[in-house]
């Protein structure tokens, strides 16, 4: 990926008002777009953009607040944003325990990330748009090892 990187990071983001930074060690396990109803709540737009790294390959300067809610799956999904500019940063599921979800959108340069794949596209508005070619489920794929 390009942008501006530290020695061991494979790529940084953080909030609009800088106070919350973080940098990403990893790349990326998948990418996925996510039409829920709280991804879109939370994104503000149709459908969120996220990518997800092991937990451990993240490191994250400055506070955030975080918010928990439990998901139709049943799993508790916990977003964790700028308690300043209230920018959404990061999420983590406990069905996909050591990973966290990095919203593409809160990266400093995020042109080197593709989907691939849609979920909860039963979620899709009329007026969002789903590429034809991504891999679609209706809602959240099985997590790996169920």
């Amino acid at each position: 990926m390009s942008g501006s990187k530290g020695p061991s990071a494979a790529y940084q983001g953080g909030c609009l008002c800088g106070a919350v930074r973080y940098e990403v060690s990893a790349e990326p396990v998948m990418t996925e777009l996510c039409y829920c109803l709280s991804c879109r709540k939370l994104s503000g737009s149709g459908h969120s953009f996220d990518a997800m790294v092991p937990d451990a390959a993240l490191e994250v300067k400055g506070e955030v607040k975080s918010f928990a809610w439990p998901a139709d799956s049943g799993n508790t999904v916990t977003s964790s944003f700028c308690p300043r500019c209230g920018s959404p940063l990061f999420a983590r599921s406990t069905g996909y325990p050591g990973t966290v979800a990095v919203r593409v959108a809160s990266l400093d340069d995020p042109s080197g990330l593709s989907p691939q794949m849609a979920v909860y596209t039963k979620r899709l508005l009329p007026w969002d748009h789903l590429d034809p070619a991504l891999p679609a489920f209706e809602a959240m794929p099985p997590t790996p090892g169920s």
